[in-house]
C-alpha cells in the first residue's frame, strides 16, 4: 500500500504544470520514496532486481517490436 500511495506523490508535482515547471529537488525527492518502497518490497519477496527488470525488458521487447510499435500508442494486440 505504501509504494501505491508514494508513486502517486510524483504526479503531484506535474499536476496543472508543464513538465518544466516542476521542481527537480521535490522530483528526485518523490522518486527517491518510490524506488526505495519497490527495492524494500523486492527485497522482502527474494526477488533479484536486475533480473526482474531484464525479464520485463525481454517481455516487453516480443509484445512491441521496434518496427510494429515505434509512434503509436497501440496495445500489443492491436498492432
Amino acid at each position: 500500500m505504501a509504494l501505491s500511495i508514494e508513486a502517486s506523490e510524483p504526479l503531484e508535482l506535474f499536476l496543472w504544470k508543464g513538465n518544466e515547471d516542476a521542481n527537480p529537488d521535490k522530483l528526485k525527492n518523490e522518486l527517491a520514496d518510490v524506488i526505495m518502497y519497490a527495492l524494500l518490497l523486492a527485497d522482502k519477496h527474494g526477488l533479484d532486481i536486475k533480473q526482474i527488470v531484464e525479464d520485463k525488458m525481454k517481455l516487453n521487447n516480443e509484445k512491441y517490436p521496434v518496427e510494429k510499435a515505434k509512434g503509436t500508442a497501440k496495445k500489443y494486440n492491436e498492432l
